[in-house]
């Protein structure tokens, strides 16, 4: 999770793919649900007109078998015959519907298509839909009440109505097809699909350039600070070398003089164990030595570490102060390597503050970590000074080298936790993080 928050880039572009994918998806439900409510509206207007439809055709089937006492003794063909015109008379108000009578015997009487797009009488009853019709007229004759269904094919969509005809054992029905709805629904998603999938493949694009510039920028960033750090180590290293050069020159002339004395000796050995120091430092930066995290309290290696810097803060004229809520605080860590970085962090604190000011290390208990804060009342640091602090040899200090902050955020990094600077206060503040 660190890593990724690191990645600024990368974590902004991953969000842009993923908030896009939420708007499709939502585009998607809200159009689903347009489309839906669209046919909804249309289904709900042609149930509204094949009802009035089977209202029209049983008043008329009413009026013509109870005026006719011969009705029930016509042959079927004359019964078919008068059905029909009387159909054909009622759906010509009727655009697009079609429809007739059905009795017990699985009988179809009546058929017409007034409005027929041919133009001719069409008397034959749709192949596709007879069975659907049939079983439909079979329903209301058994239920005694209207029945209505949508069949739904690849291209159209079909509704059927009939109701209980006004002879016993009789049904009538209509029908009305809606051309090219059962598509409608797949002909509006395909444009919205092809725009949200080209949104994405812009994204996925935008996406990959962000990871090859992350990538060359942090390529960049990694030769900059090996720049930086061979400048800085050539500086660290030509000054004692300058030194010790110019010593050995005067020795050379005391000795032809017959002046030489032990203490000639004493600037070459510091500068000597000036460089040796250096060399530890860089060392230290890539130590193999693994550490040994365990849980344990934190309060006894604080108190050794003010107890070490005691004697040094009494000749700087400041004070240091423990603030510690439980001793019992624990957290999972190396205690000799926590020494070594809170040492580097306490004497800059030291240096950084004024005679008479307090320098002071605090521990506060959160849900998955403990923090150590070490707080001074110096100067504190600029915008600047705080973009290359962590870096090797980057210095405020005349006499520094510029490597204590950067070891001792590998030592507490190796340990599971991390060192940072919080700017805002009245001088400088770091915290240390510790797992628990």
């Amino acid at each position: 999770m660190k890593r990724l928050l690191q990645n600024r880039l990368v974590l902004q572009l991953a969000l842009t793919l993923i908030a896009a994918a939420s708007l499709a998806g939502i585009s998607i439900v809200v159009i689903t649900d347009a489309i839906r409510g669209a046919e909804s509206v249309v289904l709900n207007d042609t149930s509204k007109t094949l009802s009035a439809a089977l209202r029209e055709l049983r008043r008329e089937q009413q009026e013509r078998t109870s005026s006719d006492s011969g009705w029930p003794t016509l042959p079927a063909a004359a019964r078919d015959l008068s059905l029909r015109a009387l159909s054909y008379t009622v759906l010509s108000s009727f655009p697009g519907v079609e429809g007739g009578f059905y009795n017990r015997h699985d009988q179809f009487l009546g058929y017409s298509y007034p409005t027929h797009d041919t133009g001719s009488l069409k008397t034959d009853i749709p192949s596709a839909e007879r069975p659907a019709i049939a079983a439909l007229a079979q329903r209301t004759v058994q239920q005694q009440q209207p029945v209505q269904t949508v069949l739904r094919g690849k291209i159209d969509l079909v509704v059927l109505s009939a109701v209980p005809g006004a002879l016993p054992g009789s049904a009538i029905w209509v029908m009305k097809r809606l051309p090219g709805r059962a598509q409608h629904t797949d002909r509006a998603f395909l444009p919205l699909l092809v725009l949200i999938a080209a949104a994405l493949c812009s994204i996925l694009g935008a996406l990959a350039i962000g990871l090859k510039l992350e990538a060359q920028l942090r390529r960049e960033a990694r030769l900059r600070s090996l720049g930086r750090l061979a400048a800085g180590l050539a500086h660290e290293i030509r000054n004692p070398l300058n030194s010790i050069r110019l010593t050995v020159q005067l020795l050379e002339h005391r000795l032809r003089s017959g002046r030489l004395a032990p203490d000639d000796f004493a600037t070459i050995r510091a500068e000597v164990d000036r460089l040796s120091t250096l060399l530890n430092d860089l060392l230290d930066l890539q130590r193999t030595r693994q550490p040994q995290p365990k849980s344990q309290p934190v309060a006894p290696v604080l108190e050794h570490c003010l107890a070490l810097l005691d004697r040094q803060a009494q000749l700087s004229g400041v004070r240091l102060s423990l603030d510690i809520p439980d001793r019992s605080i624990s957290a999972a860590f190396d205690a000799h390597q926590l020494t070594q970085a809170l040492m580097n962090l306490l004497l800059n604190a030291l240096e950084a503050s004024p005679p008479g000011s307090t320098v002071t290390l605090s521990v506060r208990r959160h849900k998955s970590d403990v923090t150590l804060e070490v707080e001074d009342r110096g100067p504190g640091l600029n915008h600047e000074q705080q973009e290359h602090l962590f870096e090797p040899f980057y210095t405020t200090k005349p006499a520094g080298t510029g490597l204590g902050l950067a070891v001792s955020r590998e030592l507490i990094r190796s340990q599971g936790g991390d060192l940072s600077y919080q700017p805002g206060s009245a001088g400088a503040r770091f915290i240390l993080q510790l797992p628990t």
